[in-house]
C-alpha cells in the first residue's frame, strides 16, 4: 500500500522550488567559502588556522557543500529522491512476494471505479505494483486486481 504522507517525486512549480534553490545555494556557498578561507590562508602567517582545524573544518564544510548542492540541484531540476520513490523502485525489483500474482481485471465500460463510493479512477492516479490505489473522492484504498 502506498503512503500519502510522503511527498511526490516531483517538486512542481512555484515558491517552494525557489526557496529550495535559495537555501541550497546558500548552504553550498557557505561550505565553499569555509573551505576557501581554510585552505587559501598561508600556513606561516599569524592567525592562520592549524592543520587540525583546516581538516576538521573541511569535513564540516563538505557536508554543507553536499547538502546545499543536492538541495539546489533538486529544486532547480524539480526532481527529488525520497522514501516513496525508493520504496516503489524496491517493490519493482522485489522477487519474492507474499501475494500470488493475479492478472489485472479489465476495467468496465466506464473504467475502474472505487469499491466504496463508485467514483471513477482518475487518469493521473498512482497505482502501486500490487494494484493498490487511493480514491481521490473518498480517500479510501482499493485494489484494481481481480479478486
Amino acid at each position: 500500500m502506498m503512503n500519502d504522507d510522503l511527498p511526490n517525486s516531483n517538486l512542481g512549480d512555484g515558491p517552494g522550488r525557489f526557496i529550495g534553490a535559495v537555501f541550497g545555494l546558500v548552504f553550498l556557498g557557505i561550505g565553499l567559502t569555509v573551505i576557501g578561507f581554510l585552505w587559501l590562508t598561508p600556513f606561516d602567517q599569524f592567525g592562520s588556522p592549524p592543520l587540525f582545524f583546516r581538516i576538521f573544518g573541511s569535513f564540516i564544510a563538505l557536508a554543507f557543500v553536499a547538502v546545499g548542492g543536492t538541495t539546489a540541484y533538486a529544486a532547480i531540476s524539480g526532481k527529488v529522491m525520497n522514501a516513496n520513490t525508493l520504496r516503489n523502485s524496491a517493490n519493482l525489483n522485489q522477487v519474492n512476494d507474499s501475494r500470488p500474482e493475479s492478472p489485472i481485471a479489465p476495467p468496465g465500460k466506464d473504467g475502474y471505479k472505487c469499491d466504496s463510493c463508485g467514483a471513477p479512477l482518475s487518469t493521473s492516479a498512482d497505482v502501486s505494483p500490487h494494484g493498490d490505489v487511493k480514491c481521490s473522492h473518498c480517500n479510501r484504498w482499493f485494489n484494481v486486481h481481480a479478486r
